[in-house]
C-alpha cells in the first residue's frame, strides 16, 4: 500500500488499545477530513465496542476484501502525539514485538480530557464585526445557526482544514468565546492548621509532655505558615489524631482550603546553595558535553563515576547548554521515590520551566504538566521511564540517571526499556543522550567498547567525601560459633556502637520486607504456602498476616498450625520488620526507622521517612534496596549489608551483576561528609569476585570477570535475547502452547543462527494460579532473532504468551 502524505487520503490507520499486531483502517467521514491528522485521538467502533484510538497515518487505498467502518468522533483539535513520538511508537512496537495500540496507550495519559467537550459561542463583538476572509465567515455562520455548541460539533459543521487556526484568531480577538477547560476531578478541599499567636515556650508548655504534640507545635513554629494536616503528619511522623487533639485543646486553629495545583510542594528546597565549583574531572566532562549539545547532532555518552562523585552537577551543566540554546531536556530517574531529591536541585536552577511527570500525580496535576510541556512553557521534564514520552519539541538532551537500574524496563505490556528508547529518541531528535551511573550496566560498557558510546569518567568524590573502608564478615565462621541465621554479627555490632558513640548515622540493608520469609511448623513441617503460587507466604508480624509477595493474596496468621493444630509455628529468616525488632533489643533508646514497600503505603510514605532521617530525628535507617540509591546524607558513617547473598542464588544470569550494583550503591551511602565512612558486608561467599570487587572498590575487576562469564556462555551483551513465556491454568496446555511455538522457530530457515534454551518450566513454575513455561532464544544479531520469533508467532496457537525482548528478569 502506498501511503499518502500525512493528513491526506480517505482512509485512516488507527491504533487502538487492543492486542492487535497492526493499526486498523477506517473510513474518514467528509465532515471530519480536515480534523483527522496523525497524532489526534478518535473514537472508532471495534466489534460491539467503541474505543479511543490514535490516528497513525492516512492513505487512499483500503485493504482488499474488507468492508471498512467509519470514524465516529475526533477528540483533539491538535495532535497530542508529535510526529517524532509517532515514529518512536512505531519503532517500539516493531522492536519489542508489541501491539502498536498498547505502545501508544503507554505514551498518552489515559484520562487526558478531549478538547471537544468545551462549549463555544459567538460574542457580541463577533456578531457585529464583518469576517475578514472565507474561513472566518464559515465559522461565524455556523455559530449563528447553532448558537452555543461544543467545539466537536462546531468542527463538524465547518469542516475546514484551517478550522483550528481560524478559531484561535477569533478567540484571541474576542469575537468567539471558548469555555475554560474543566479540571478533572474538581477541586480538592484540604484541612489546614496553624499556630495562634504567642511565643514557642508557652505553646510547648501548654502541650505538656506529649513528644509528638510538641514536635507538631515546633514544626509549625519553624514553618511560620499554615500547613495541611497531611503535610504536618508526614513531616513529624505522627497520626492525624495528634493534630486533632491539639485542635480540640485550643492549641491549633483549623480551617479548610482549596488545594492549589502547584507542584512546588513536591520539590521546593528549603535553602539556597551557592554555585558549585567543578573539580578538574567534572570540568573536563562538562567541557565535552556542552559543545556536543550545542552542535545539534546525535551523540551518546556514558558518565561513570563512584557514588557521590558529582555526576548530577555535570549533567545539569549539559542541561544548561540545551536550555540556553532554546532546546528542551528530559531527565529520567529509575523510580518515583528519587524524583523529589533531584527536583529540588532542578527547581532551584530552572524555576517554573520545570515539569514533573509520574503516575503518583493527581489527575489535574498530570493534565496541567502535560499541557505545560506540550505548549512549550516547560523546558525541562523530570520523571521515571514514562516521562520519556513527554511531548517536548526541539529536544536537546536526554539524561538517564542510574542507567543500570532494572526499573527502566517495563514489566508489563509494552515491555520496553526506557534507557534504550532514550538513545533512540535522542538519535531521531539529533540530541545528546547521557547515561549516568556509578556501576554502569554491562550493556553500556560493551557499547563503549564497540565505540557506540563515549565514556566520561569522574575519579573523585565531591567535597571532602572519601570512599568507605570495607569490612568483610564471613557468616560461615559466625555460623560455627552459634547456629542459626546471623543478623547482627559481633563485628557489625561493634561498628554500630562506634558510629552511635560518635553521633554518626547508620544505614542497614536487608532486602526482604516483612518479619520473616516463612512461618514454619516445627511439629509437622507445614509452611503455609500460597495456594495460587505454591510458594511460602511472608510473615508480617506487626499486622498479624501472611502475604504472598508474588500474587498479593493474604490471610490472617494463625496461632496454631492449621494442619496438626500444634502451637509450634516459628518464623524462619529475617525481614526488615524483624531486623528492626532485633536492633531495638540490642540498642535500646536509639531512634530507628524502616524504609520498604510497606512503609511507603503509610501516611507520608517514603518522603516522610527520608525527611526524618535527613533532619537527624532518626539515627538508624533499616530498609530494602530503597535505601541504596539516590540519597545523600552527609552524617552517615556506617552502611551495612546484613546478607549479601540474597541475589547470588537466583537462577538468572544477571544475578551477580545485580548483587554487585546493590553492594556498591549501599556502600556509597557512607562517607559522604567530613568524616570517612565504613561499609560492612556479611556473606556466606566471601571469595566471590562481585563481593570482593565491591569491598575493594575495584569496578574494573568486576567488569572483567563478569564480561568473561557472559562471553563464554553467549549471554548479553554479546548476544541478543528474547524470552517467550506461556501461562495457563492447565499445565499441559501451557507447555503444549510453548512447544508449538518452539517447533515453528526450529523450522525457520534462519534457526541455525539461534541458541535455544527450553521449552522448560520457568524458575517460578506456578504464579497466580497459572503454570508457566519459558523459552529463551539468543542470537548474535538482534534483527535475525526478532525476525525468526515474529514469524514463528504468526503461527502460534491462541495462548497466553508473553514476549519479552531484551529481558532483565528471568523468573
Amino acid at each position: 500500500m502506498t501511503a499518502s502524505p500525512p493528513g491526506e487520503g480517505a482512509i485512516a490507520q488507527v491504533a487502538v488499545p487492543a492486542p492487535l499486531p497492526t493499526a486498523l483502517s477506517y473510513k474518514i467521514p467528509p465532515g471530519l477530513s480536515s480534523a483527522i491528522v496523525p497524532g489526534v485521538r478518535v473514537v472508532v467502533p471495534l466489534g460491539r465496542r467503541r474505543l479511543r484510538g490514535v490516528v497513525v497515518g492516512r492513505s487512499d487505498e483500503a485493504p482488499a476484501g474488507v468492508r471498512l467502518r467509519a470514524i465516529e468522533e475526533v477528540l483533539d483539535l491538535q495532535p497530542i502525539l508529535t510526529a517524532d513520538l509517532l515514529e518512536l511508537a512505531t519503532f517500539t512496537a516493531s522492536y519489542y514485538l508489541e501491539p502498536i495500540g498498547e505502545v501508544i496507550r503507554a505514551m498518552v495519559p489515559s484520562d487526558l480530557p478531549p478538547w471537544g467537550d468545551r462549549r463555544v459561542w459567538l460574542t457580541d463583538a463577533g456578531a457585529l464585526t464583518p469576517p475578514k476572509n472565507d474561513a472566518e465567515a464559515a465559522l461565524v455562520v455556523a455559530l449563528q445557526e447553532s448558537g452555543r455548541t461544543t467545539l466537536a460539533k462546531l468542527q463538524k459543521l465547518v469542516a475546514r482544514r484551517d478550522f483550528g487556526e481560524t478559531l484561535a484568531v477569533l478567540e484571541e480577538s474576542g469575537r468567539v468565546a471558548v469555555e475554560a477547560r474543566r479540571k478533572a476531578g474538581g477541586a480538592r478541599y484540604l484541612n489546614a492548621v496553624e499556630l495562634p499567636g504567642g511565643d514557642l515556650e508557652s505553646q510547648l508548655a501548654a502541650v505538656g509532655r506529649s513528644p509528638k504534640g510538641r514536635a507538631v507545635v515546633s514544626h509549625l513554629h519553624t514553618l511560620g505558615r499554615p500547613a495541611t494536616v497531611e503535610e504536618v503528619t508526614a513531616a513529624v511522623g505522627c497520626t492525624a489524631s495528634v493534630v486533632r487533639r491539639l485542635f480540640k485543646s485550643g492549641l491549633l486553629r483549623q480551617f479548610t482550603q482549596v488545594e492549589r495545583i502547584d507542584l512546588d510542594r513536591h520539590f521546593l528546597a528549603s535553602e539556597e546553595h551557592p554555585p558549585l565549583v567543578l573539580r578538574p574531572d567534572q570540568a573536563a566532562a562538562a567541557d565535552v558535553l556542552r559543545p556536543a549539545v550545542e552542535e545539534h547532532t546525535f551523540a551518546a555518552f556514558l558518565l561513570a563515576g563512584m557514588t557521590g562523585s558529582g555526576k548530577t552537577e555535570v549533567y545539569l551543566q549539559a542541561a544548561d547548554a540545551a536550555v540556553e540554546s532554546g532546546r528542551t531536556v528530559l531527565l529520567l530517574v529509575p523510580e518515583i521515590a528519587l524524583v523529589p531529591a533531584l527536583a529540588r536541585t532542578v527547581r532551584q536552577r530552572y524555576g517554573d520551566r520545570v515539569a514533573i511527570l509520574h503516575s503518583n500525580l493527581g489527575t489535574a496535576e498530570r493534565h496541567q504538566e502535560w499541557e505545560r510541556i506540550r505548549s512549550g512553557a516547560a523546558r525541562v521534564v523530570l520523571g521515571p521511564r514514562s516521562a520519556l514520552f513527554a511531548p517536548v519539541e526541539n529536544l536537546g538532551l536526554v539524561v538517564v540517571d542510574e542507567e543500570q537500574d532494572p526499573a527502566y524496563k517495563q514489566d508489563s505490556s509494552p515491555r520496553y526499556s526506557g534507557r534504550d528508547l532514550a538513545l533512540v529518541r535522542a538519535r531521531r531528535a539529533r540530541a545528546v543522550a547521557l547515561l549516568a551511573s556509578a556501576t554502569p550496566s554491562l550493556e553500556s560498557r560493551y557499547n563503549v567498547g564497540v565505540e557506540k558510546v563515549r565514556r566520561l569518567d569522574l575519579t573523585a568524590r565531591a567535597g571532602h567525601g572519601t570512599l568507605p573502608e570495607g569490612v568483610l564478615v564471613d557468616l560461615r565462621e559466625e555460623g560455627r560459633r552459634r547456629p542459626g541465621e546471623v543478623t547482627f554479627s559481633p563485628r557489625l555490632c561493634d561498628e554500630i556502637e562506634h558510629s552511635l558513640a560518635h553521633d554518626e548515622q547508620v544505614v542497614l540493608l536487608r532486602n526482604r520486607r516483612g518479619y520473616s520469609p516463612m512461618l514454619l511448623c516445627r511439629a509437622c513441617g507445614e509452611d503455609l504456602r500460597c495456594e495460587q503460587c505454591g510458594l511460602p507466604r511472608t510473615y508480617h508480624r506487626r499486622d498479624a498476616f501472611l502475604q504472598c509477595h508474588y500474587c498479593g493474596s493474604r490471610r490472617r496468621s494463625p496461632e496454631a498450625c492449621p494442619t496438626c493444630d500444634e502451637p509450634a509455628l516459628e518464623p524462619i529468616g529475617a525481614g526488615t520488620e524483624r531486623v528492626e525488632e532485633d536492633f531495638k533489643a540490642r540498642f535500646p533508646g536509639i531512634a530507628v526507622d524502616v524504609l520498604d514497600r510497606d512503609t511507603v503505603r503509610r501516611p507520608g510514605g517514603a518522603a516522610a521517612v527520608l525527611e526524618r532521617f535527613g533532619r537527624g530525628e532518626t539515627q538508624v535507617l533499616i530498609g530494602t534496596q530503597m535505601v541504596s540509591k539516590g540519597h545523600h546524607f552527609p552524617r552517615v558513617g556506617l552502611s551495612a549489608v546484613l546478607s549479601a547473598d540474597t541475589y547470588l542464588g537466583f537462577p538468572d544470569f544477571r544475578a551477580v551483576e545485580r548483587t554487585y550494583n546493590l553492594l556498591v550503591q549501599v556502600a556509597g551511602r557512607a562517607g559522604r561528609g567530613e568524616r570517612p565512612g565504613r561499609v560492612v558486608i556479611q556473606t556466606y561467599h566471601p571469595e566471590h569476585y562481585a563481593i570482593r570487587a565491591a569491598l575493594e572498590h575495584d569496578d574494573e575487576a568486576f567488569a572483567r570477570e563478569e564480561m568473561s562469564f557472559r562471553r563464554a556462555f553467549h549471554y548479553p551483551p554479546f548476544t541478543r535475547m528474547i524470552q517467550l513465556l506461556a501461562q495457563d491454568k492447565d499445565r499441559d496446555r501451557a507447555e503444549g502452547a510453548l512447544r508449538a511455538v518452539a517447533r515453528q522457530i526450529f523450522a525457520h530457515p534462519e534457526a541455525r543462527q539461534l541458541r535455544i534454551s527450553g521449552p522448560a518450566p520457568a524458575p517460578l513454575e506456578r504464579l497466580k494460579d497459572r503454570w508457566r513455561f519459558q523459552l529463551l532464544a539468543r542470537a548474535k544479531h538482534g534483527k535475525v532473532l526478532r525476525r525468526v520469533v515474529r514469524e514463528a508467532l504468526r503461527e502460534a496457537p491462541n495462548a497466553e504468551l508473553t514476549v519479552d525482548v531484551d529481558p532483565l528478569q528471568l523468573l
